[in-house]
């Protein structure tokens, strides 16, 4: 083997992509709403935006993205409402209250996860203003 094959050349997830049909709508959540960073905020092109939000402090960052018209909309269709992004926070049951009282809608509240048989990690699943669903939990390893 040489040099180049003992090393791990992938670190960790630098982003992920959220398709939104409105970016405003969905920058003044995760900003406003959740308290994320505003880390890139760019027009470019004819009509195009580059929005990047993180909460605060996290190495991996999202990108809020147009794409072309409805392209959210046949991505939630196809894969259903649930995202394909999973978040962690310190304490869920804080978490929790902070955001209902912001008007977050959660469809499953703080909970025991049944897929942590150490029974350390507790889940909660919220809804952004489109109709993403989003994974919440806090503890485990």
């Amino acid at each position: 083997m040489s040099s180049r094959e003992d090393h791990v050349m992938i670190t960790q997830p630098k982003f992920a992509v959220l398709y939104v049909a409105d970016q405003e709508r969905a920058l003044e959540f995760f900003s406003g709403t959740l308290g994320f960073e505003v880390l890139t905020d760019v027009r470019y092109g004819d009509d195009a935006r580059w929005l990047e939000v993180r909460p605060p402090g996290a190495s991996t960052y999202l990108v809020l993205a147009s794409g072309e018209p409805g392209l959210a909309e046949r991505i939630r269709a196809q894969r259903g409402p649930m995202s394909t992004v999973w978040f962690d926070c310190e304490d869920l049951d804080a978490t929790f209250v902070e955001l209902s009282a912001k008007g977050v809608s959660f469809s499953v509240e703080p909970r025991a996860a049944p897929w942590d048989p150490g029974g350390t990690t507790r889940w909660a699943q919220f809804t952004d203003p489109e109709g993403t669903v989003y994974g919440l939990s806090s503890g485990g390893g």
